[in-house]
């Protein structure tokens, strides 16, 4: 009988039960594609801001009367692919070492002392045990350089720092000397930092020129790491060791900076806050700001159901007042109502699931230029979140329903 009524109640409001099926469809739809969005947003957003610069320095560790004194440590360049040994290496996504010196830079006879750093602008490093290789140099790490003319691409050609490049007139393709060596400027440097003011060329012709061989001031490495919270900042020295295992396992910048710090010899590694600290925050705003929007869509669509579902009832009051004169109670009332939401808001959660694999798929390669990853897990979440959308907009049409007197309707009174 229950059933045969259910039948029934789909097939004389045809329009209205496929109007709320649409609804429902659409509504998860845009929920399923929001959530599989908010699982993908770390890693894929996490990448995208690594154009910010890098986010951990690695420099010698001075302690004690060295540091006194300014006594000048260096780190090993042989070190820099143990960045693709620790825990995280697949996270470790660039990686640009530095030697700083003081250089003379002779330019129409005219001679200035300039900081001069040796850098590795492109390079492929051979990964440990394995056939490929890793790219590495300031072009991982600093993709924001603005560069007027070419990037060095032979060890005779440099990068002069703009505000350095006007001091001594230079422009793009001309010719200078440093100590006593001659260069071309490929191209003119400008960053809005401390670069401007200094002259980059390959790594090792100035530590040939400064008998350096092997040595390195810093590295600034490029990792994609997990938005910092509270357990992050915590002190690990202080940790239990379950939680401090937890916290290594954990790809915060701190645990990637401990473990970066653990190969390399004699360094000192600690996080740049102020690029780490902010992708943190956008992507925990990110985050929120898809996690309100779903819950928006949600009773968003929930109304809609609901509005249709009142103007439904109210074709349908003689048959409930009939239903409830011959004996129907308030829960079987109910359960007609809430049945009819369960079926739509399955037949919605299962076509809204198939159209937001296709909205996935559209947004990750208009945004992020590759498909997003369909978890399995968002089937159930769909349809759970279609029922919630049809329960929800059912609540307000069983309150009406359960109001109505059968003496008034089934005598025509309003």
């Amino acid at each position: 009988m229950f059933i045969r009524l259910l039948k029934r109640s789909f097939y004389n409001q045809k329009k209205a039960m496929a109007l709320m099926v649409v609804s429902v469809t659409m509504g998860t739809a845009i929920t399923a594609s929001l959530i599989t969005l908010s699982f993908e947003i770390t890693g894929k957003v996490a990448k995208e801001l690594r154009a910010f610069g890098a986010n951990i320095l690695v420099e010698p560790n001075v302690k004690g009367l060295a540091s006194l004194s300014g006594q000048q440590r260096y780190l090993r360049e042989e070190d820099i692919i143990k960045t693709k040994t620790i825990f995280w290496r697949h996270n470790i996504l660039g990686v640009a070492p530095f030697l700083e010196t003081k250089s003379v830079i002779e330019v129409k006879d005219k001679n200035t002392k300039i900081d001069t750093i040796g850098t590795w602008f492109e390079k492929e490093l051979p990964l440990p045990g394995e056939a490929r290789s890793f790219p590495a140099g300031v072009k991982t790490v600093s993709l924001w350089w603005d560069i007027d003319g070419e990037w060095p691409k032979k060890n005779e050609e440099v990068l002069v720092g703009v505000t350095a490049a006007k001091l001594m007139g230079i422009s793009p393709g001309a010719a200078l000397r440093i100590n006593g060596k001659d260069f071309r400027a490929s191209g003119i440097l400008n960053t809005g930092g401390k670069e401007d003011r200094q002259i980059f060329l390959n790594l090792e012709t100035l530590q040939e020129m400064a008998s350096l061989k092997g040595k390195i001031s810093k590295v600034l490495v490029s990792a994609l790491t997990t938005p910092m919270d509270d357990f992050a900042y915590k002190d690990p020295k202080t940790m239990t060791k379950t939680e401090y295992e937890k916290w290594y396992c954990t790809g915060y910048v701190t645990s990637i900076a401990k473990q970066v710090e653990e190969v390399f010899l004699g360094s000192s590694v600690k996080p740049i806050w102020q690029v780490a600290e902010t992708e943190g925050k956008v992507l925990d705003r990110l985050r929120s700001t898809i996690y309100i929007l779903s819950i928006l869509t949600l009773f968003a669509t929930a109304l809609g159901v609901s509005t249709t579902m009142i103007s439904s009832l109210l074709r349908r009051i003689e048959e409930i007042g009939l239903m409830k004169a011959i004996g129907a109670d308030s829960l079987k009332i109910s359960t007609i109502f809430l049945s009819e939401a369960f079926v739509i808001g399955i037949s919605g959660g299962l076509l809204g699931y198939l159209i937001s694999i296709a909205v996935v798929k559209f947004i990750g390669l208009k945004v992020f230029g590759t498909v997003l990853e369909q978890k399995a897990l968002l089937l159930p979440i769909a349809i759970f979140s279609a029922l919630i959308i049809a329960v929800i907009g059912s609540l307000l049409p069983i309150k009406r329903a359960l109001k109505i007197k059968p003496a008034i309707v089934l005598k025509g009174v309003e």
